[in-house]
């Protein structure tokens, strides 16, 4: 065999083992990885890639033992091809396995998600009905005590407006005893009037009594002092 063709076997030899090691750490990956679904979908499309470059290679492995001129590096050749393509089944297998897996795991978390988020949302809508029942009744009770507080001062005004009635039947009562006393009054004052007209009229009856008894008596003086002087 020439020296050229061991070298290329040699490396498409080294591409399927480094091939199968990138294809079990990617699976392992998947096996161990609590990824999401996205995250999953980019590792099954990194093995599959891998998967299809082995597969080539195992194909080109195959071509090269097939060009053998010697039936003992023919049959050496496809012992290897053998064993590759029992590697590549077992990865496959495994990578079906581990993909498996993986998409229950994450349908199983997204299960779990969503019924958290329904008891999240049942527990949300408890604590708004909760509240809006607390507030409800908070408002209510307001309401009852606005309503009392507003009652009992309706009560207070009518109280009042009873007391101020009773005063101002009061009031009336003073004012129609007052007008009844001023009216008295008004007869005393009219009475007096006249009586004292009465004794303002004497008076001048008295000043002219007087006047005339003093005009008499000095005319009387004159004729006693006219008597004596003459005869």
């Amino acid at each position: 065999m020439p020296q050229d063709d061991q070298v290329y076997i040699s490396v498409v030899k080294q591409d399927i083992v480094k091939y199968d090691v990138t294809l079990k750490s990617l699976v392992q990956e998947i096996r161990e990885c609590k990824c999401n679904q996205a995250e999953l979908d980019e590792l099954v499309l990194q093995i599959r890639t891998r998967m299809n470059y082995l597969r080539e290679q195992i194909a080109e492995l195959k071509r090269l033992a097939q060009e053998q001129d010697s039936e003992e590096a023919k049959a050496g050749l496809n012992d290897e091809v053998s064993r590759c393509e029992k590697l590549l089944q077992d990865n496959h297998k495994s990578f079906r396995n581990a993909t498996l897996a993986a998409q229950l795991a994450i349908n199983q978390r997204t299960k779990d998600e969503l019924l958290n988020e329904e008891d999240v949302d049942d527990n949300k809508l408890r604590n708004r009905e909760k509240m809006s029942r607390d507030m409800m009744l908070k408002k209510s009770s307001q309401l009852t005590d606005d309503l009392l507080t507003v009652t009992r001062l309706i009560k207070e005004n009518t109280d009042k407006s009873g007391k101020t009635v009773d005063q101002l039947v009061e009031s009336s009562q003073m004012i129609g005893s007052t007008q009844e006393e001023l009216k008295s009054m008004g007869s005393v004052i009219g009475q007096a009037r006249k009586i004292l007209n009465k004794y303002g009229r004497r008076e001048n009856t008295d000043k002219l009594l007087i006047f005339i008894g003093l005009v008499f008596f000095l005319a009387s003086c004159l004729v006693v002092i006219r008597n004596r002087f003459i005869f």
